[in-house]
């Protein structure tokens, strides 16, 4: 007990003294977001100043054999939500091996009918995760959810048919505000969900995940505008690249520091609440 009065009085001195507390009497207030390089698939794992987890996408069925593998070696046993934009299988796939690996307490999806190898296998372990609520959002939902000083708001797409092999456009979009820094995470949305995206207003955002994997659609360049952000991560692959003109229009019109999975290996973004900054800075 004395010697615990003995550092709190010495971290008092020290705060007097210099107007800041000792780097070990502060509550670490950084919030990270990792994107994951793992190709044209999504993967990404945001970890809150209070230390919860939120994985939004899983990738392929090996890229969650890789993520599962990474995460045990880095000790996350357990993700507080779990967001699949879509049932693609590069954003899918790795999600059974991710619930059979850790806890997962929350698993939001979108409600849209879909018959593939890797949907499957992703039910079935839900059915395995007893302790994991599903939330299933239906048709124009809203889900707001606070962990600590983060708050994300979830949406849904508008429509219930967006013609044949449309479903990106089913992809649910997460808005994650932190202080005075946001976040913006859409999935695959195609031309359809931006529209509906921007409707919903709100997307102007300081880091942005861009969607589609950088492919060119016929409102990009209105759904970038207004994003704006200052910096961009795009999920590609050298076989599979983004668009040039997505890229141009990050880097020229909007002065953004754009980073490529094809070209620039994992990306760990980070939030003090009041700037955002890239790790290697």
């Amino acid at each position: 007990m004395k010697k615990m009065l003995l550092w709190v009085l010495i971290g008092l001195l020290l705060f007097l003294a210099t107007g800041s507390a000792p780097a070990w009497a502060q509550e670490d207030a950084t919030l990270s977001v990792q994107f994951f390089s793992i190709g044209k698939a999504d993967a990404l794992l945001i970890t809150t100043p209070d230390g919860s987890r939120i994985l939004i996408d899983a990738g392929t069925n090996k890229n969650g054999k890789a993520l599962a593998q990474r995460f045990r070696k880095e000790g996350v046993e357990d993700i507080d939500l779990m967001i699949i934009t879509h049932f693609d299988k590069d954003h899918v796939g790795g999600a059974d091996q991710i619930l059979d690996e850790c806890s997962v307490a929350r698993v939001l999806i979108p409600v849209y009918a879909k018959e593939s190898k890797q949907h499957t296998q992703f039910m079935e372990a839900l059915g395995r995760s007893a302790e994991t609520q599903v939330t299933e959002m239906g048709q124009k939902e809203t889900l707001e959810l606070d962990f600590g000083a983060v708050h994300l708001g979830v949406t849904s797409a508008h429509e219930l048919d967006y013609g044949w092999d449309e479903e990106n456009d089913f992809s649910l979009a997460t808005r994650l505000v932190y202080g005075k820094t946001r976040f913006f995470f859409t999935g695959d949305a195609e031309g359809p969900r931006q529209r509906e995206l921007l409707e919903e207003g709100d997307v102007a955002c300081d880091v942005l995940k861009v969607p589609y994997h950088g492919r060119e659609v016929e409102v990009s360049e209105e759904f970038l505008s207004a994003c704006a952000p200052k910096i961009a991560w795009i999920p590609d692959s050298q076989e599979e690249p983004a668009g040039e003109a997505v890229v141009q229009y990050l880097k020229e019109q909007l002065g953004a520091s754009v980073y490529r999975s094809a070209e620039d290996g994992d990306l760990t973004v980070r939030s003090d609440g009041e700037r955002v900054w890239t790790a290697e800075e």
